[in-house]
């Protein structure tokens, strides 16, 4: 049976709209959406305004496609990591140890941008229906992904929550993405104490064994 081939026309029109959004992207990153500049886009992605009007429909549509975008890449990349530091790891002492490590990476630089334009996409959802629902699809997806990793660790005993796993996948992401609220205050002194607090906050909150308390514990009286 003959194999259908991208006509060079559809195939234009592909890279076209992957560089319309790459370029999108970025403006978002350097301007948010109050400043975005659509001729900075077309220009940088050589596309005329027919081509996003064709592909897109229009601004608008271009900037809510490329939030969506984002929003979802960073959801799905978040909950690789988490799924293989629960898969890499040989006991329950090695995985709650790298999730630490974790933890104290979300006060890296990278991580305070990337929760500052996650909150700017959730701002924008609020006066964009369509945007809101393409949001709750990819968190309600996100967060089911989620909890499947802490089956994985209650099957295996490294965790004995006390309450449904689903419920808790909501109570994690909100105490990470609180996260932005020590970001907004710039207060640098804090975030040792607001990683290890996190951190026994999240043992307790999943059930872990009393010794791993103790090691959240510790690691905050270490910080001082």
């Amino acid at each position: 049976m003959a194999t259908p081939k991208t006509s060079p026309k559809r195939s234009d029109g592909i890279e076209t709209m992957a560089r319309l959004m790459t370029q999108a992207r970025k403006e978002l990153a350097k301007n948010g959406v109050d400043n975005f500049d659509v001729e900075a886009v077309l220009e940088r992605a050589e596309a005329a305004r027919s081509s996003l009007y064709h592909h897109f429909g229009s601004k608008f549509d271009l900037i809510y496609t490329a939030q969506l975008e984002e929003l979802a890449e960073g959801l799905n990349n978040d909950n690789k990591v988490f799924r293989l530091l629960v898969e890499s790891a040989t006991s329950e002492e090695e995985f709650f140890n790298h999730l630490a490590g974790l933890m104290k990476a979300t006060s890296t630089k990278e991580f305070v941008e990337f929760r500052r334009r996650r909150i700017q996409v959730l701002a924008s959802a609020t006066h964009n229906p369509k945007l809101a629902e393409a949001i709750r699809v990819a968190q309600v997806e996100g967060n089911l992904y989620f909890t499947e990793s802490l089956e994985i660790l209650r099957t295996r005993g490294w965790i004995k929550p006390k309450h449904d796993l689903h419920a808790l996948t909501y109570m994690i992401q909100g105490l990470l993405m609180g996260h932005i609220v020590l970001d907004f205050s710039h207060l640098p002194d804090l975030e040792d104490d607001w990683v290890n607090i996190a951190m026994q906050t999240i043992v307790t909150l999943v059930g872990g064994s009393e010794k791993f308390e103790t090691f959240a514990k510790a690691s905050k009286t270490q910080s001082k």
